[in-house]
């Protein structure tokens, strides 16, 4: 399973506890986040992978781990479409 992270070039603001704006500087588009796709962004952010997204999803919400990593994976495809994210290399070498 492929890991992401933010590009460098987005800019996420918190409107309220539980959702946020990105900002594509390049592209000059703005994205607006639900509460699900919120905490998604702020897991990401903070460099989990994306199993480890579901599991705090599941955890949180009290849903299936299959059925978060199902949204999880989609909502990451999305955010890779609009090339709001990276995918990782997987080569830990500097």
């Amino acid at each position: 399973m492929h890991s992401y992270r933010p590009r460098s070039q987005v800019v996420s603001t918190t409107i309220d506890e539980d959702e946020s704006v990105l900002l594509h500087l390049e592209a000059q588009q703005y994205y607006s986040l639900n509460e699900t796709a919120h905490r998604i962004w702020q897991l990401l952010a903070r460099g989990r992978a994306p199993g480890a997204i579901a599991a705090v999803l599941a955890e949180e919400w009290a849903i299936s781990e299959a059925g978060a990593l199902r949204h999880v994976r989609s909502f990451l495809q999305e955010l890779d479409d609009a090339d709001l994210v990276e995918e990782m290399s997987s080569d830990k070498t500097v």
